[in-house]
C-alpha cells in the first residue's frame, strides 16, 4: 500500500511539472522540442498545384478582370424608392421617400471628397441630405425642408433635407465630408446636365 502511495504521489509530481513546463515553457521545454523535431519532423505540406490546372485558372481569371468594368465616379439617375444613393454602397432612402420620388439624383462615390462642376441647362433646385457628422458649413444659406430622410450608413447618418436654387450655367457642388459625401437630388431639370470629365475624382 505504502508503494503504490508514494508512487502516486511521485506521479503527480512529474505529472504537474509537466504541465507547468509545457504551459510556461520552463526549462527543459525548448531543448525536448528541438531533440523531438531533430528526429521527428514534420513531412513537407507544400501544395503544388498541377501545371494544368493553373493554366485554366489564369485563363478563367484574364478572362474575368477583361470583362470586369470599373464602377462609374459620378453619374445622374431619375431616382426612385429603394434605389442605392451611392454608386458603390447599398445605402438607401428609409422614411419619406414619396418627397423626393422622381427626382433626379447625382451618385457619386460614398467617400468622394472632391468638388462636382456640372453644367445645367436650366433653372433648377438642389437637394442635399445632411449627416450631423460633416463639415456642414456649406449649408448656412441654404433653406432647411420641413421632412426628414433617413439613409444610414456605418460612418453617417443622413436626415436633414436643404434645398437651394441655382441658375442655369457652370455650378460647383460641394460633394460633402469628411465623414461621407452628401446626397444630391436635382428638381425641375428639364434637359440633360454635363459633368465635366476634368472633375469626375
Amino acid at each position: 500500500m505504502r508503494k503504490i502511495i508514494v508512487f502516486l504521489l511521485f506521479f503527480l509530481i512529474f505529472y504537474s511539472l509537466g504541465i507547468l513546463t509545457y504551459r510556461y515553457q520552463l526549462p527543459p521545454y525548448e531543448q525536448i522540442r528541438f531533440i523531438f523535431r531533430t528526429f521527428f519532423p514534420k513531412p513537407n505540406q507544400e501544395f503544388v498545384v498541377d501545371e494544368k490546372i493553373f493554366s485554366e485558372y489564369l485563363k478563367k481569371r484574364n478572362k474575368v478582370l477583361s470583362n470586369f468594368q470599373e464602377l462609374p465616379d459620378v453619374k445622374i439617375v431619375k431616382y426612385s424608392s429603394g434605389m442605392n444613393i451611392w454608386t458603390d454602397r447599398a445605402y438607401y432612402n428609409q422614411k419619406n421617400d414619396e418627397k423626393i420620388d422622381n427626382l433626379f439624383l447625382i451618385k457619386q462615390k460614398r467617400h468622394n471628397y472632391k468638388n462636382i462642376i456640372i453644367n445645367l441647362k436650366n433653372d433648377v433646385e438642389i437637394i442635399r441630405v445632411k449627416c450631423m457628422l460633416n463639415n456642414n458649413s456649406e449649408y448656412k444659406n441654404w433653406e432647411k425642408l420641413d421632412y426628414d430622410l433617413l439613409i444610414i450608413g456605418s460612418g453617417c447618418i443622413h436626415d436633414e433635407v436643404f434645398k437651394k436654387r441655382f441658375k442655369s450655367g457652370k455650378i460647383i457642388i460641394f460633394s460633402g465630408g469628411p465623414n461621407s459625401s452628401d446626397p444630391i437630388f436635382i428638381n425641375g431639370l428639364n434637359n440633360e446636365i454635363e459633368i465635366l470629365p476634368s472633375l469626375q475624382f
